[in-house]
């Protein structure tokens, strides 16, 4: 096999973890074309990942004519294998249109228990999930799964000035996107936590990282911060929705630490090896927790809370358990967390 195509369109978290699949291939096929079809959105990021040679982007908006001519084109031009990492009746006739000698569909490894249960169930880890269509394809790769180097954002992605001799930076990430927001952190507890990391070290700057989706629960952040210390100055740093994808990659990487819960930027910040903080209720450490190339420190709900993990989108209950896993988590847990790797 010398051309190799991956299919995954995002997210932003899934494609970290499947960027380690590639780069085990990469080591063991050195002279192996890799090819990525992902979103024009993810460009970048995926162009960045170590083992990719080049990158093909296709969107819903440019219609299935667009997506038809492009794989009218890789059948021209000669694929031997595609790995489809999103399954969907697009990705799958496209595979079709290309018809590639060898092919392998991702299958997610589905969920067989819940809450409490779930503890002590063994689950293969997301990436590891990415990687067994590649196994099956290429056999000779090693299993399992081998350690991958961190991503490194180029130094021209810098988009801060270089951090002042003795000053601490805590990365906060305290959205999780427009969806499944049951994975927040409430706004009020972020509140808590930077009134309370200021007041322990005059030398620590918070920096509050995320996407335009952050925007407004930032703002909001803001303007409770305000309200309790008055004005902040350059203490609290607002980068929300400011740079793309390495951008916001670069300014994880000159934390001294970064917090947040089970979303893209976190793994973002993971995969980089910036020390990291996770803060976890109804999805599950085993299956999403972030692969830590640096010193971490993993935060969940009490033993006594048997509702998590759950995995749902939405919290199913309306009474006092609504959002039970989140809010049961501490802000002297965090800061203790924090103040440890630090």
């Amino acid at each position: 096999m010398k051309r190799l195509l991956v299919i995954r369109w995002g997210a932003l978290g899934d494609l970290i973890h499947a960027s380690a699949s590639v780069q085990a291939v990469k080591q063991a096929y050195p002279d192996m074309e890799v090819h990525w079809l992902t979103s024009p959105a993810y460009r970048v990021l995926v162009a960045s990942f170590a083992g990719v040679d080049q990158v093909w982007t296709w969107e819903k908006r440019q219609g299935l004519w667009a997506l038809g001519q492009l794989a009218w084109q890789f059948r021209q031009w000669g694929v031997d294998g595609v790995i489809n990492l999103h399954p969907s009746l697009k990705s799958m006739l496209f595979t079709a249109l290309v018809m590639p000698r060898y092919s392998a569909v991702y299958h997610k490894e589905k969920l067989r228990s819940k809450g409490q249960a779930q503890r002590t169930v063994p689950r293969r880890h997301a990436a590891s999930d990415f990687y067994q269509p590649f196994l099956r394809l290429l056999p000779t790769l090693p299993d399992p799964l081998p350690n991958v180097p961190a991503l490194r954002p180029a130094q021209e992605t810098d988009v801060l000035p270089a951090k002042p001799d003795g000053v601490i930076w805590v990365g906060l990430i305290p959205g999780v996107g427009a969806k499944r927001s049951n994975r927040a952190w409430e706004g009020s507890a972020y509140v808590g936590l930077i009134e309370t990391l200021l007041t322990h070290n005059p030398n620590l700057q918070v920096l509050l990282v995320g996407g335009p989706d952050e925007t407004p629960l930032v703002q909001h952040i803001l303007e409770e911060l305000g309200k309790v210390l008055g004005d902040t100055g350059h203490r609290v740093q607002n980068h929300c929705g400011r740079y793309d994808i390495l951008g916001t990659a670069s300014v994880l990487a000159q934390c001294n630490v970064v917090v947040g819960g089970d979303t893209g930027p976190m793994h973002l910040a993971t995969a980089t090896g910036v020390p990291v903080v996770g803060i976890y209720g109804p999805t599950a450490l085993a299956r999403t927790g972030p692969l830590a190339h640096g010193a971490s420190r993993m935060i969940t709900p009490p033993e006594t809370l048997a509702c998590w993990p759950c995995e749902q989108a939405e919290c199913p209950y309306t009474d006092e358990q609504h959002l039970a896993c989140m809010r049961q988590i501490s802000v002297e847990q965090v800061q203790s967390a924090i103040l440890g790797l630090l």
